[in-house]
């Protein structure tokens, strides 16, 4: 928006507004004067409103840091799209890195050699990060860019760099054996409820931590998974919520006797938490998941040391390598697609393939 003042004969003033600036809120606005007319002057603003418009003209952009911007980005635009877990990634990333190493970048100082060089160093530092990770450090960095340029407080985005392959992670996982060997060496311990429930369900420690003896239904033996709890970083506090990590996440699944025996052993009131803490509270993930890892190192000579998510892939591959429809494995899963499960544990289904003629030996074997 323009206004247009004849300051006297042949001195025209012309004043553009351009809103606000995204981090300080105050008005960006453009004054210019000495146009000899009002056509000569509103020239001038089509022209300038077209360079604005097409990111040529970047106002008070050169005053903004990076390490407002992106606190900026994060509070008052990115949480409001993202979940708890989602968030609190975020604002580790954020904190972690990017305000460390780049945070007195102004925006327009920002390019794509200084983020190549950041990328390398998380790569290279003392304790590098694995690529994956890397990866994702960049991508926040980059989706806060995005929204600087939408702004048009930068003409181009950066973060387009070059990034070394990543290897697909093996899952870690126990046999049969040593599922066992470790369930009876936790036997007596609060670690053997919780740990039985992940093993013989697949929830995700978060998943467990928010399942109350409202979602057991003893008659038909059917577990119902619809809330998590998570450690909530920003305001650092444990939330309860039925928001699940993907759509399929919320769920209902058949669980074995075994498992049914000791829900009944341990039967409390219908909306109690079904694992509580030690001091009979919400239990945070974090410190069950800790607590699992604190117990496995103690016996490195005999077990893959997993954390107590390995226990829902040990979950997953006792029922694949026990012939289990795919299928049904991924809806236990919780997984948006089949393609997920299948992508996860390919290392078992290459495993099975080498079955495969000894099963058509034992279908035509009569036929001899």
């Amino acid at each position: 928006m323009a206004s247009y003042n004849q300051i006297s004969k042949g001195n025209w003033q012309v004043v553009i507004s351009l809103g606000n600036d995204p981090v300080t809120k105050k008005r960006i606005r453009v004054k210019k004067q000495g146009f000899k007319t009002k056509k000569e002057a509103e020239k001038f603003v089509n022209e300038y409103s077209s360079k604005v418009d097409n990111g040529f003209l970047l106002p008070k952009s050169k005053d903004i840091y990076l390490k407002d911007f992106i606190l900026d980005w994060f509070y008052n635009h990115k949480v409001l799209s993202i979940g708890i877990n989602t968030r609190n990634n975020y604002l580790s990333r954020i904190e972690t890195y990017i305000i460390p190493l780049l945070g007195n970048y102004k925006l327009t100082e920002l390019d794509t050699l200084t983020i190549q060089n950041f990328y390398n160093h998380l790569l290279t530092k003392d304790n590098p990060l694995k690529p994956s990770s890397a990866k994702k450090v960049i991508e926040a960095l980059s989706n806060c860019l995005k929204y600087a340029k939408k702004l048009k407080l930068i003409t181009y985005l950066p973060t387009d760099i070059e990034k070394v392959n990543i290897e697909k992670p093996k899952i870690e996982f126990w046999s049969k054996q040593q599922l066992d060997f470790f369930l009876n060496e936790i036997k007596d311990t609060y670690l053997y409820f919780p740990v039985l429930i992940c093993a013989l369900t697949g929830v995700r420690v978060g998943e467990l931590c928010g399942l109350k003896w409202c979602d057991v239904d003893f008659g038909r033996g059917y577990l119902n998974i619809t809330r998590q709890v998570i450690a909530d970083k920003s305001t650092n506090t444990l939330v309860c919520t039925e928001n699940l990590k993907t759509t399929k996440s919320d769920r209902t699944i058949s669980i074995p006797k075994v498992l049914l025996k000791e829900f009944e052993k341990n039967l409390k009131a219908p909306n109690d938490f079904i694992v509580l803490s030690r001091e009979n509270e919400m239990c945070n993930p974090r410190n069950i998941s800790m607590d699992f890892t604190k117990k496995v190192n103690k016996y490195k000579d005999k077990l893959p040391q997993i954390s107590i998510h390995g226990l829902r892939h040990t979950h997953a591959t006792l029922l694949i390598l026990n012939g289990e429809n795919i299928k049904i494995v991924s809806d236990r899963l919780g997984h948006n697609d089949i393609t997920t499960t299948l992508n996860t544990y390919t290392h078992i289904m290459e495993e099975m393939k080498d079955n495969t003629a000894e099963l058509l030996d034992n279908l035509f074997i009569n036929n001899d």
